[in-house]
C-alpha cells in the first residue's frame, strides 16, 4: 500500500493492516516523515520519495562533512 501524506507530501510504503478509522481508501495513518496522523490516500501512483536515499547528499554537504572531520581529529592534536 503507497500512502501520501497531505502534510508534508512524503510518499511511502506502508505494509497492509486494517485500520478502524477509514473512508473507502483514505485512511488514518501516521507519516513517516513528519510523524503526524492524518486521513491519507492510499491509492497514489506517486513514485515513493521517503525514506530519503542515504546516497544522496545536498550541495555543500561534502565541505560540511570535511570541516566537522577535520575539528574532530584537531581536538588530539
Amino acid at each position: 500500500m503507497r500512502a501520501k501524506c497531505p502534510k508534508c507530501g512524503a510518499v511511502f510504503e506502508k505494509p497492509w493492516q486494517p485500520t478502524l478509522v477509514h473512508i473507502g481508501s483514505i485512511k488514518s495513518l501516521k507519516c513517516p516523515a513528519c510523524e503526524k496522523t492524518s486521513m491519507m490516500h492510499t491509492n497514489v501512483k506517486d513514485q515513493v520519495n521517503w525514506p530519503k536515499e542515504e546516497g544522496a547528499k545536498s550541495e555543500g554537504s561534502d565541505e560540511a562533512d570535511d570541516l566537522s572531520r577535520r575539528i574532530e581529529e584537531s581536538k588530539y592534536e
